[in-house]
């Protein structure tokens, strides 16, 4: 009986999406007949009527659309099943379009894509770098990387690849010429770099700044100033290393500085612990194996602590 029920419901899935007997006849190459006779007898098997028929039309009943949700379900875990299983005997190809904003992109994603497509030459990338598009499908993109603010649409789903946080940086030699801030508020009397993104006017370099910090799980907002504004992240960093000043930074965006010292992280139990680094894809049926690989290998690289901090 349990056979029966398995290949009869195959077929009521059929009729259920289709919206008529012969629509789904048609799908499934065999007669109405034999499809209203299925479905005769997977309702005698359940002993409940699954569809109400008249002359001109069908629509399922209560019990036929609450059979039909959890059908629809176990179809979908068995296309999964058999996707994830042809998948082990093909190799990824295709153009994969990915999105990312211009730091982490530099700094990260490059040199991981590099070695992706030693792994993987039958993929072709296209790199996006700088302005984020929530609307992935509109732009054509299959995958992007969010830092902290992902889009709140059902048309994505998402991974998270990493958890950082933010950190203030300075260079040993700008701490021994200066001393070492021990509490956020001793920055006020420090040259701070601050990151820019829109012109200002003439008169602006000099003017005070915000970092936010926090203190006892309370918002701590302490005003800076300095002798640099750039926009550009990685402007900021070379002009730390060299000992102009601080910066406060996602520490993401320093790793290899921090690795080989010319950078120093200070104040880090005052800074954000919570920046989230997801993937994001459109929301499908069946995840491009390309893509499903590539986050994958995303995962694998930057999950792990000693990726961050091992030299």
């Amino acid at each position: 009986m349990a056979d029966f029920i398995i290949s009869d419901a195959l077929v009521f899935i059929s009729v259920a999406e289709e919206g008529s007997f012969a629509t789904a006849a048609k799908k499934l190459f065999i007669s109405p007949s034999v499809i209203s006779k299925r479905i005769s007898r997977l309702e005698n098997q359940l002993r409940v009527q699954l569809i109400q028929r008249t002359t001109r039309s069908m629509i399922l009943t209560e019990s036929g659309a609450l059979f039909y949700e959890h059908c629809k379900r176990i179809k979908s875990e068995i296309n999964d099943a058999a996707d994830k299983v042809l998948q082990q005997h093909q190799i990824p190809s295709g153009l994969l379009r990915i999105n990312v904003p211009m730091g982490f992109g530099q700094v990260h994603l490059i040199p991981a894509i590099n070695e992706f497509l030693c792994l993987y030459p039958e993929i072709k990338i296209e790199l996006i770098l700088g302005s984020q598009y929530a609307n992935l499908i509109y732009k054509g993109l299959d995958l992007a990387i969010f830092i902290n603010d992902l889009p709140n649409t059902s048309l994505l789903k998402s991974r998270k690849i990493a958890f950082r946080h933010s950190g203030v940086f300075g260079s040993p030699d700008y701490f021994e010429r200066f001393g070492m801030p021990e509490i956020p508020e001793d920055l006020m009397k420090h040259n701070c770099l601050i990151y820019q993104s829109e012109p200002g006017n003439s008169l602006g370099i000099g003017q005070k700044h915000e970092w936010r910090f926090y203190k006892d799980n309370k918002k701590l907002i302490i005003p800076v100033s300095g002798n640099l504004r750039i926009n550009s992240n990685q402007g900021l960093v070379k002009a730390a290393i060299a000992g102009v000043g601080l910066v406060k930074l996602s520490n993401f965006m320093v790793t290899e500085e921090i690795k080989t010292g010319k950078l120093l992280s200070i104040l880090n139990h005052y800074c954000e612990q919570d920046i989230n680094i997801h993937a994001a894809y459109p929301s499908q049926r069946y995840l491009p194996y390309k893509v499903r690989v590539f986050i994958d290998f995303l995962l694998d690289r930057f999950n792990s602590e000693s990726y961050w901090m091992s030299g």
